[in-house]
């Protein structure tokens, strides 16, 4: 999935650590247990960046029982109903994951993360929930019911979601067909330029081989957006040879077509060139 750190507020703190990471500090920082219990017991965002980044700088280094004690700090803040403090636990949440251990380490606790992102109306919170759930490895098969339920979802908002869940998806389950009936569902929905775009990227992946997906991927080839046209090609591109097999008609056209914007008759050119030097190996 791409992230940025202005739409993913907590992911900031990465950078942060690093940048702070020689840094002397003059107090002994708290353990990760007594940090956020005391933050849950002031209820608010009180805590400086510095000491946030001194208490998460410990996570990826801790032995797993000290993550197992912190985690009902950790999630009693990510209850707390100041948004600070969430955000504050999703930082803390999100280098657990990251830990090779982190899937293991949040197993019993996934559907407390699922709870957020389908209940908070903060996108950022839901973003981060997000984020959280897809840098778990190797996924647990508990988040590919959560991101169904959010999927299947029409409110405008929580559509925005919608792509970074199909990526995710497509890396956990791309064969399971309750997955492949909500993704041939969502990019059947009238979705905005953009919004159709960030879907096609998401399915850019060979292991869709889905059969009615590749054909949808198909018939966007005739948008009449060019950007849609594009993001149709280079999607096909990366589902691979059957999918620019079935493609080619389609692809012939618009290579060979005048009034076609060039951007298109390139990508369109290069995916058949893809094509044809790979079959010829």
């Amino acid at each position: 999935m791409t992230v940025t750190p202005t739409k993913f507020g907590f992911l900031v703190l990465a950078a942060a650590q690093t940048c702070c990471m020689h840094a002397q500090t003059r107090a002994q920082a708290p353990t990760l247990q007594e940090f956020y219990q005391a933050l849950v017991a002031e209820g608010h965002s009180a805590p400086s960046l510095e000491a946030l980044i001194r208490v998460t700088k410990q996570i990826s280094g801790v032995r797993p029982e000290e993550i197992t004690r912190a985690l009902p700090a950790i999630f009693a803040a990510l209850a707390n109903q100041d948004e600070g403090v969430k955000h504050n636990a999703c930082t803390a949440l999100f280098e657990i994951a990251r830990r090779p251990d982190g899937a293991a380490l949040l197993r019993t606790r996934i559907n407390d993360v699922g709870q957020l992102l389908l209940t908070s109306t903060n996108p950022d919170t839901r973003s981060g929930t997000l984020i959280i759930l897809g840098t778990l490895q190797p996924p647990p098969p508990e988040v590919v019911p959560i991101f169904l339920t959010v999927l299947k979802r029409t409110d405008a908002d929580i559509q925005a979601q919608g792509p970074g869940i199909i990526f995710e998806l497509v890396h956990i389950a791309p064969e399971n067909p309750e997955v492949i009936a909500a993704v041939r569902e969502f990019l059947s929905r009238p979705l905005d330029t953009k919004g159709k775009i960030d879907v096609l990227n998401a399915l850019g992946d060979p292991r869709v081989e889905d059969a009615g997906v590749i054909a949808m991927v198909i018939s966007s080839l005739d948008d009449p957006d060019p950007g849609i046209r594009v993001a149709s090609i280079q999607t096909l591109a990366g589902m691979g040879q059957s999918a620019l097999r079935q493609a080619e008609p389609a692809l012939q056209r618009l290579a060979n077509d005048p009034g076609q914007p060039s951007n298109v008759v390139a990508d369109a050119k290069a995916a058949l060139q893809k094509l044809h030097r790979n079959d010829k190996k």
